[in-house]
């Protein structure tokens, strides 16, 4: 009865950690969002705040721009359609359309989208927030307990994972830490199965093994999912190996929920398998060379001191970029409780965390083991930033912190001075760095002080047990630990992490207003990258020719890069680095976008331009050459390849409203001009575009939307030829008369 008492009390003192942690947003109504970045960075939001903001609103973290540009505004999107009782499939928004299910960081199945349909956005993905370090620690708390450890040591690893340096880093996307989340749940449910004795027991366990892993799945960033499910399912051939007996039945059970997640995640993995194909991702050439792929060896400093480099909140880090990616911090206490364990005698539980730790060290710095994959050019594994890593490290770390200290609650360990004297000897190499070092080294310096005080004041503790032998002090004086890990930690996060006013969250301007109020559809372009930035328009369900993602159709990539080149080149690098911009309104190419509004922070002086608005600094330009979004073209030019296409679009006889190249083969007369011809969109959504056609001959239909293999027509109920166009786009031949096209995905 006490043990369950003290079991609830230690979970309680998480709970109130993670509230005071989140007290801005409890008590002041602020959101745990990076929008301070939104209308603080960019127009037209700066152009709103001008007047009471002359040098625009003070943001916390540049760095993490990230949240507003991609992760908000894709869930947005997702949610939009799933209330509209469509399945997410298309992204009409970015790219002149893109995929949409294959975007697994739109979490389009994620169950906690639920909260979407309960609450207001800006609510919903609070709460999605907040559960994020939550249930990360109540999930490991339970599978810590199961291991038999204190239910403190459980307490210092919820509080340790929870607040991570890899969970510091990545909580406001609302995805990867989603995903880490459950991993303990799954080892959990790991154990549970191979030890069942009943069927009941085999099938619960089952489900929640299958639930877990699905959940990583759904939760929004594969490259993280695909490294914890590694963990799991390491751990699983571990404790099967560990059995002396019942290892068919485990292996049985195992095998059955492994098939059953593989089936049910099929929906969200082949999809973006599909997309990886059609996109430039798969072959990303010597992006591994560069600095920062890796986790470079003076950066394991950070998992001592997380600011020894600086900070981007303080905007004095130097290091290499970018912070984010590099802090694996857990805290001073559990990283010497971890050390306790390393340099201890090992039981065969954390001889699996240590080699998992080594593994995950090994691969994730620059060592000849992690390049091999990237001088290999595996497919798909090479395109994989080891930096991400930092999940299974620090998982690592916080397991086997929390093993050690309960081996010191217990008394089963002594203190290990010659973990002490690690930590020790480091910071006092630091410090001599530090103290002969440049302007560089003085935010070191500064940044040093605290973990030094941290570290003194926990050696101190660890021996005030052996020093008052006569009194129980061991369980306060572990409790003063915790607290003391906790404060490093939530200091640790508050920095980094903003709280921001509710009014900031996505607000509507004068400009904005005006674009969602004109007939669609359309498509905007910005001439400035501080304008509007990618996808950020498509929260607002504005249209736009420019894209942020990792996975950008190969297509629309080359295009846009040939059209930036001013030449018909299509050779990599492209030069984007998953941002697609065009800054330039004089290509001839620029008609067949369906571009209607350019935005602009200049003048400019266009015949074909018709300045409409201006908010501050941000002007609205009319475009008066973009095309419709469906046209018909006269003159139907094939082409045997993509470079035969695009040399062909730079053609000076390719006249965007009459022309058309195509790829494959449709028999098509050129045909005159016809003022009757009539090319009406009756229905446009991300579920598909349907038009009604009246034509005196037979026409080539063609639609500004970007081609993908799922892409389907229907011409009146008859399944038609759909024809890869203009390199991008798609077209249909459409017969005389009256019809109805149908394209659907």
């Amino acid at each position: 009865m006490k043990k369950n008492i003290f079991v609830l009390f230690c979970l309680s003192v998480f709970v109130a950690i993670v509230g005071i942690f989140f007290y801005p947003t409890l008590f002041g109504g602020k959101l745990p969002v990076p929008s301070d970045s939104l209308v603080g960075l960019y127009h037209p939001w700066r152009d709103m705040y001008a007047k009471d903001y002359p040098r625009g609103i003070p943001f916390k973290n540049f760095l993490i721009t990230d949240p507003i540009r991609q992760q908000i505004p894709w869930r947005k999107i997702a949610i939009d359609q799933w209330k509209q009782g469509q399945i997410p499939k298309w992204n009409p928004y970015t790219f002149s359309g893109t995929p949409l299910t294959a975007n697994v960081q739109a979490a389009v199945f994620y169950p906690f989208n639920i909260l979407f349909f309960i609450f207001e956005f800006p609510v919903a993905w609070t709460m999605l927030i907040i559960l994020q370090p939550l249930l990360a620690g109540i999930l490991l708390f339970a599978y810590i307990r199961r291991l038999k450890l204190d239910p403190m040591a459980c307490l210092l690893g919820a509080v340790a994972w929870s607040f991570s340096g890899f969970s510091i880093a990545w909580f406001t996307w609302g995805t990867m830490v989603h995903i880490a989340m459950w991993l303990p749940l799954v080892l959990l449910s790991i154990d549970k199965l191979i030890e069942a004795q009943k069927f009941r027991q085999s099938i619960t366990w089952l489900l929640v093994f299958v639930f877990g892993l699905s959940m990583q799945v759904f939760a929004g960033h594969m490259q993280v999912a695909l490294y914890v499910i590694g963990v799991a399912l390491a751990y699983a051939g571990y404790r099967i190996w560990q059995l002396q007996s019942r290892r068919g039945k485990a292996i049985f059970w195992l095998l059955v929920g492994i098939g059953a997640f593989v089936l049910i995640t099929s929906i969200q993995w082949l999809p973006m398998m599909k997309l990886v194909f059609e996109s430039g991702r798969i072959a990303e050439g010597e992006s591994w060379l560069r600095e920062g792929w890796f986790i470079p060896w003076q950066h394991l400093a950070q998992f001592l001191t997380p600011d020894f480099f600086g900070n981007p909140t303080t905007l004095n880090y130097w290091g290499t970029w970018n912070y984010g990616e590099l802090v694996g911090y857990i805290g001073v206490l559990p990283l010497l409780f971890g050390l306790f364990v390393l340099f201890g005698k090992r039981s065969k539980d954390t001889v699996f965390w240590v080699a998992v730790l080594i593994a995950a060290l090994l691969f994730a710095l620059p060592t000849p083991l992690a390049r091999f994959p990237y001088q290999m050019r595996f497919p798909l594994l090479s395109s994989l930033q080891p930096t991400r890593l930092m999940v299974v490290i620090d998982f690592s770390l916080v397991m086997l912190a929390a093993i050690g200290f309960d081996g010191w609650l217990r008394k089963k360990e002594g203190i290990r001075w010659s973990a002490i004297l690690v930590v020790g000897i480091t910071l006092v190499v630091l410090w001599l760095v530090v103290l002969g070092g440049g302007e560089n080294f003085q935010v070191s310096k500064r940044n040093l002080i605290l973990p030094t005080g941290v570290f003194i004041a926990a050696s101190f503790l660890l021996l005030v047990p052996n020093l008052l032998k006569k009194f129980k002090v061991i369980y306060p004086v572990g409790m003063l630990l915790v607290g003391i890990t906790a404060f490093d930690l939530l200091r640790f996060g508050w920095k980094f992490t903003p709280f921001t006013p509710r009014e900031y969250f996505f607000p509507e301007t004068q400009i904005i207003s005006f674009l969602k109020q004109q007939e669609k559809p359309f498509r905007v372009m910005s001439l400035d990258k501080r304008i509007l930035p990618p996808n950020v328009s498509a929260y607002y369900g504005i249209e736009t020719i420019e894209g942020y993602d990792p996975l950008i159709l190969a297509r629309y990539e080359e295009l846009m890069a040939a059209i930036a080149r001013g030449k018909p080149d299509i050779t990599p690098p492209y030069g984007f680095n998953r941002i697609v911009t065009l800054e330039t309104v004089d290509s001839p190419l620029l008609p067949i976008f369906n571009v209607r509004y350019v935005l602009t922070l200049a003048d400019i002086e266009r015949p074909f331009l018709k300045k409409i608005l201006q908010e501050g600094e941000t002007r609205v330009y009319e475009y008066t050459q973009g095309l419709p979004r469906a046209y018909f073209v006269s003159d139907v030019r094939p082409a045997n390849n993509k470079q035969s296409v695009i040399n062909g679009l730079f053609d000076p006889l390719f006249y965007p409203k009459t022309t058309a190249i195509i790829e494959g083969i449709v028999n098509v007369a050129d045909s005159k001009d016809a003022i009757e011809d009539i090319a009406t969109i009756i229905s446009y959504s991300p579920e598909g575009i349907t038009i009604e056609t009246n034509t005196s001959e037979e026409k080539f239909l063609v639609v500004s939307e970007s081609y993908s293999l799922s892409w389907r027509v229907v011409v009146d109920g008859t399944p038609g030829a759909l024809v890869r166009t203009n390199y991008n786009f798609f077209g249909t031949l459409v017969p005389t008369g009256t019809h109805r096209i149908e394209f659907s995905l």
